[in-house]
């Protein structure tokens, strides 16, 4: 890629957006990153509206004028005429280019380090309008003409300014330094092919001429910078000359190419019949033309060279492929426009906008090309700042936490989170945030697109949970609601996210959705004496038997760890469930003992030693539920090493049960099972009753 900016710069960004009365958002505020926005959730969430209130701002192909869509639906007060209000704020970092300061110097509004600069758009109604609006407002007949009727009729007189500054003081922006902003919006019903199919169109006859004798124009103006050197001006001197006998060997060819054309054309009788109307009497007309090298470059067109040689049409190439030749037209126009090829018309920020990249890319594409973007901004080699908007997991995946942006739609407002803040700088947030970042895969991205997570410790969970919660009447797909398999030991990392165990400081950058934690309850004991004392797990039927030889925890040190983190960071929004009867230790024990002889659960021949059988026999059980700790720990016995299959022909055992429409069979779910279901889907699911 080509190199726009030093890497010693650090730019001015956009930090933030304020948006009032703005199609969803009433009053929302919106913090950026300096390089890459990736904005995820769910439709309706505000993601495309934040990208269109920037181009209200910076782009100069959008109309400002407004539509009635365009007004914040709750708005509660029409006695003066709603007006509809973007503030952007633009901040230093640790150093600017001089060019920045220049632009933004009357736009400041904050002096101090960092200095902030401000533009607002406004669109609004006149004074001059004021006093018939509200007379039409007020005697208006109620049952017949509403408010928002009232605001239609006003609207053609609306106007929209952007204001540079304190608003207050309603200076106008100067369109000179607005326009060294440069705005590429890339929307998810694009139609590339008509855009990059030959250089007739202005995109790519833009980079086809930009990059003509590049390389020789790239020497020049390196060797312009090197003056004083002796060996540069002789250089300079050499490759001047290159490029202009470059321009003349064109030249040369084009005009013998023009003499062939002429000479073929036969001028005579034309013009003989120029004479017959008399208009030759002034002068004889004749054939003349010129072809310049912009000429040829209108007449190219993209093509694709397939491995095996032959040449495709680009309307033939596949629509995810042409979206990336595409957006690399644009990323290359993004060098030309800011280049010192436009001289004092360069464009100093430039600003790209993406919706939905995923549209025609398979997932693999997805993740390379975020990848690439990430990249490349990082080192400051294209656009200023990226704005994305996604639906894809595989594209957060790829851009890690340092990018996303999650906007959440409530009831009656829209909030931005920021799942990297969560993390301070203490040593464990820091181990969290690297361990999150590794392991966020397409799987586990998908909690931050849901309206509720439910993690679980392993792969039988995850195919079992989702099974299990149909028997609630709760499908968590159509809930929306993310499984998430993550490990025992490293529970303590995901909820983070969430609330649970962070400074309260960063609360407001958590994700405020539902979690429930299912964990094992997986009790375990520990000899009171010998060498090679160790916590190993133990049955729940053996806890507390032989206090004098063995020292016991009912439950993991996992579930006592979560509750610790939980109870410090005060957090609603997480919870743990898990087996509380003392009579639970894994989720397969668990499903056994509520179920005991029943035919959908699946097992093989091993039989339970005596050993086991003693202890169930000498607990303090009830005998039915000494009948049920028998079936339960033969059956944990006979899928202990194939947990995993076990898992998968249990969970199509129990979809086919619930399909069937007569005969099924019950199916009883562990308390905890039920409880962290019905938990993680209130408010966003109605529940049985």
């Amino acid at each position: 890629m080509y190199q726009i900016f030093t890497k010693e710069d650090v730019l001015m960004y956009i930090s933030k957006i304020r948006m009032q009365n703005f199609r969803c958002f009433c009053d929302t505020s919106v913090e950026f990153y300096e390089g890459l926005n990736v904005f995820i959730g769910e439709n309706n969430s505000g993601k495309t509206t934040v990208l269109k209130a920037l181009q209200l701002i910076f782009d100069n192909s959008v109309s400002k004028k407004l539509s009635i869509d365009d007004f914040y639906k709750g708005i509660s007060s029409f006695d003066e005429p709603p007006q509809i209000t973007i503030t952007i704020s633009i901040q230093e970092t640790e150093s600017e280019k001089i060019e920045d300061k220049a632009v933004v110097a009357t736009w400041l509004t904050k002096l101090n380090s960092p200095c902030e600069a401000t533009l607002t758009y406004k669109y609004f109604l006149p004074e001059t309008d004021l006093e018939e609006y509200k007379k039409e407002l007020n005697e208006r007949d109620q049952s017949l003409i509403s408010e928002w009727d009232i605001l239609e009729r006003f609207l053609q007189r609306y106007v929209s300014r952007i204001y540079a500054g304190n608003p207050i003081s309603k200076n106008r922006v100067e369109s000179e330094y607005l326009e060294k902003f440069d705005c590429t919006f890339l929307d998810a019903l694009r139609n590339v092919e008509n855009s990059i199919y030959n250089g007739k169109n202005s995109l790519l006859k833009n980079v086809l001429n930009y990059f003509l004798d590049y390389n020789l124009k790239s020497s020049i103006k390196k060797l312009e910078q090197d003056l004083e050197d002796t060996d540069s001006k002789a250089k300079l001197d050499e490759c001047l000359t290159k490029l202009e006998c470059c321009r003349n060997e064109f030249r040369g060819q084009s005009k013998d190419l023009l003499d062939s054309i002429r000479g073929r054309l036969d001028t005579g009788h034309i013009l003989s019949l120029v004479e017959s109307t008399g208009a030759s009497v002034c002068g004889k007309p004749d054939i003349e033309g010129e072809l310049s090298e912009s000429d040829i470059l209108s007449t190219l067109k993209l093509i694709i060279k397939s491995n095996s040689g032959m040449q495709i049409p680009i309307f033939n190439n596949g629509l995810g492929y042409n979206n990336l030749i595409y957006i690399s037209l644009v990323l290359s126009n993004l060098e030309i426009i800011t280049s010192d090829h436009f001289g004092e018309n360069a464009k100093i920020f430039p600003i790209l906008l993406i919706e939905e990249p995923e549209a025609h890319l398979h997932p693999a594409l997805q993740y390379n090309f975020l990848r690439f973007l990430k990249e490349e901004i990082k080192n400051k080699n294209i656009s200023r700042q990226i704005f994305v908007t996604t639906h894809s997991t595989h594209i957060t995946a790829a851009v890690g936490l340092d990018s996303i942006i999650c906007m959440e739609s409530h009831k009656d407002h829209i909030l931005a989170r920021y799942p990297s803040l969560v993390f301070s700088d203490k040593p464990d947030d820091i181990e969290s945030k690297k361990y999150i970042e590794r392991y966020l895969d397409a799987t586990k991205s998908n909690m931050l697109f849901s309206k509720g997570v439910i993690f679980v410790e392993g792969l039988a969970e995850q195919l079992l949970v989702p099974r299990l919660a149909e028997y609630r009447s709760l499908p968590l797909d159509k809930c929306h609601i993310a499984v998430v398999g993550v490990g025992g030991s490293t529970f303590k990392h995901f909820i983070k996210l969430f609330g649970g165990g962070i400074d309260e400081n960063n609360k407001n950058y958590t994700l405020s959705k539902r979690v429930s934690c299912i964990v094992d309850v997986d009790p375990q004991k520990i000899p009171i004496e010998g060498r090679n004392r160790r916590w190993k797990k133990c049955w729940p039927f053996e806890v507390g038997q032989n206090l004098d030889s063995y020292e016991y925890k009912p439950i993991s040190s996992v579930i006592t760890n979560l509750e610790e983190a939980l109870s410090k960071s005060n957090t609603e929004n997480v919870k743990i469930f898990y087996n509380k009867t003392q009579k639970g230790k894994t989720l397969e024990y668990d499903l056994a003992f509520e179920n005991k002889d029943s035919p959908l659960l699946v097992s093989g021949s091993v039989e339970i030693s005596k050993d086991v059988s003693a202890l169930i026999e000498s607990s303090s059980l009830t005998p039915e539920d000494k009948s049920k700790a028998i079936f339960a720990a033969f059956y944990l016995e006979s899928v202990e090493d194939t947990k995993g299959s076990m898992a998968f022909e249990l969970a199509n055992n129990l979809i086919n049960n619930f399909n069937l429409s007569e005969g099924s069979l019950e199916f009883n779910l562990p308390l905890h099972i039920k409880n962290a279901i019905s938990w993680v889907c209130r408010g966003v699911c109605n529940e049985p009753q």
